[in-house]
């Protein structure tokens, strides 16, 4: 069975030295070492704005415009440099745009939309604060309309049994300061302003400390610090130590997860992720989460998981303020990587000219067992930028006799007759139809998960959609997959509809196994049940099932190694 160790960081001037031990029960000539360097973990964020291009239509929702006003001006800050002149001219159309479309204080969702939002409010003043501290020019009566508006939303009246989400208003107060942010060139009214609003944030984020969802905390802690609130701060370091404990860590990932909140522009653990980081980049600059939240952000990108323009906007705010953070986007140097005394890779990265990334996937057949190797990185010193690396150790044991193993996720398994589903067994007669449940439990939600159930030798894995399977047994196989996917995971479902919760997009049917593929699975139990056919009198292993995070392989779970017996016809 498959297991699999990993570790990341960064080099600068000095070189960097790791550590393999492989222990002597491994089996030999398996398993692989993945080393993969990068001069930038963020990347040419400027790639990214096609995705906001713009066609100056009044269909344009107001999300949008102002998520590619935040977007823009965070590729520049990635990059170092300048607008071009049609970002420029972008930007200053989308600011048109938003102060035509304000009323009451306010924006909606779309141009012809009636009802103002306080969701969509808030994010319009985050972009325009954004522009405003970039050098654009923004209206300050549109700044002191909205202003006005939220503060009347902030002061209402409120019912006693339903009382204002406090996350919502952390939001709300961050968005404030925000737009009243101009560096330092605050009047004596626009001072005190701040003063108000930072007293208002240090208030909420003590009363209301243990409701406070990771989103609420980030805004929060950005919030007392546009206000003037030192890093040292006892409430900003109350706000750092929660968001510390919160974290969903891996050795090359971490990442934030919140409930979801109906009606909220929050929901997702991309954009609560790049909350978090944006709020540790101005808080901790050397916080030890940052380069593995990068990393996790960065993988989510790659990977299709930016899916709303917020959510991509958010991201790239995020990634921007890193890139500006670390002079990263400044890189070029040599580099080389060593193994022992062999060279496994050597170059050059020069950021600019897109020369990002090197990788090599090597066997594990030369590195001795139950001894120490050491693997030595380097790049070239005092020059601009730094080397990120990341380590991928798989290798092999012996499947038999071997326990349950949970590193992120939880897998068991279980056999019983087709006929009698609820009476398990470790055996089965020759001809048997033999039913196989597998569980799968993600204690929090899991992108691009893979699920492996290896059979043993004497069973062979029915396939419904082939023409030699029968009618009864296509029938019986659908009404157990449809009832056990009512009975885990999310609560949706509309059986009534012939639709349910499914969470694996994709299952693979093999001659040894049935693999199972999600590139979400939400937090939550699943199960998934497929049939067998017993085959092959005798006694044989029934390796693990096991579960892995694709991109973060050192997230992954087993189940116990069992024998399984198939009686011959006598």
């Amino acid at each position: 069975t498959a297991e699999a160790v990993a570790t990341g960081g960064v080099v600068e001037d000095a070189a960097v030295v790791e550590a393999l031990y492989l222990p002597p029960y491994l089996i030999p000539g398996t398993g692989s070492l993945e080393l993969r360097l990068q001069a930038s973990l963020v990347g040419l964020l400027k790639g990214e704005l096609y995705r906001f291009i713009s066609r100056q239509s009044r269909n344009e929702s107001t999300v949008t415009i102002a998520s590619r006003i935040i977007a823009t001006i965070a590729a520049q800050r990635a990059s170092g440099v300048g607008f071009s002149e049609e970002h420029s001219a972008q930007i200053r159309w989308d600011i048109r745009q938003l102060i035509a479309r304000q009323r009451s204080g306010g924006w909606s969702w779309c141009q012809p939309c009636t009802r103002v939002n306080h969701w969509v409010s808030a994010w319009v003043l985050v972009a325009l604060g954004e522009a405003q501290a970039a050098g654009f020019d923004v209206p300050a009566y549109s700044f002191r309309r909205a202003l006005g508006w939220i503060d009347e939303y902030l002061t209402r009246e409120t019912d006693a049994e339903k009382p204002p989400d406090p996350n919502h208003h952390a939001y709300l107060h961050y968005a404030m300061v925000s737009a009243l942010y101009y560096g330092d060139e605050l009047d004596d009214r626009e001072a005190a302003d701040q003063r108000r609003r930072g007293e208002a944030i240090r208030l909420l984020a003590e009363e209301h400390r243990s409701e406070l969802t990771a989103w609420g905390r980030a805004y929060l802690l950005m919030g007392l610090l546009k206000t003037g609130h030192d890093v040292e701060h006892e409430t900003v370091r109350s706000l750092l130590n929660d968001l510390s404990a919160t974290a969903i860590p891996s050795a090359n990932g971490n990442h934030w997860q919140d409930p979801t909140l109906r009606g909220s522009m929050h929901n997702g653990s991309v954009r609560a992720t790049a909350l978090v980081l944006l709020a540790l980049t101005e808080a901790a600059p050397r916080h030890p989460l940052i380069e593995e939240t990068v990393r996790w952000l960065v993988v989510g990108r790659s990977q299709g998981r930016w899916k709303s323009s917020v959510e991509r906007a958010q991201g790239m705010a995020a990634l921007g303020a890193y890139s500006r953070l670390t002079g990263e986007h400044e890189g070029v140097y040599d580099y080389q990587a060593l193994l022992g005394l062999s060279r496994l890779l050597t170059g050059r990265f020069d950021v600019d000219a897109g020369a990002l990334s090197d990788e090599i996937v090597t066997p594990l057949d030369d590195l001795p067992l139950g001894e120490i190797s050491r693997l030595q990185l380097q790049r070239e010193s005092g020059t601009p930028g730094r080397m990120y690396y990341a380590l991928n150790l798989r290798y092999v044991t012996p499947a038999s006799r071997i326990e349950a193993l949970n590193r992120g996720l939880a897998v068991s398994r279980k056999y019983s007759l087709a006929d009698e589903p609820d009476r398990f067994v470790n055996s089965a007669s020759i001809g048997d139809l033999v039913r196989v449940e597998v569980t799968v439990v993600a204690p929090t939600d899991r992108l691009f998960v893979r699920v492996e159930d290896f059979l043993p030798a004497g069973l062979e894995p029915v396939d419904p959609r082939l023409d030699t399977v029968s009618h009864w047994t296509r029938e019986r196989l659908q009404e157990e997959r449809k009832q056990s996917r009512l009975e885990g995971g999310p609560s949706y479902a509309a059986p009534w509809f012939r639709w349910y919760f499914n969470p694996w997009d994709q299952v693979d049917t093999r001659d040894d196994r049935v693999i199972l593929l999600a590139d979400r699975l939400p937090e939550g139990v699943y199960r998934f049940v497929y049939f067998a056919r017993a085959t092959t009198p005798g006694q044989f292993v029934a390796p693990p099932a096991r579960a892995e995070e694709t991109f973060f392989p050192e997230v992954f779970g087993r189940g116990d190694s069992d024998r399984f017996i198939v009686h011959s016809a006598e």
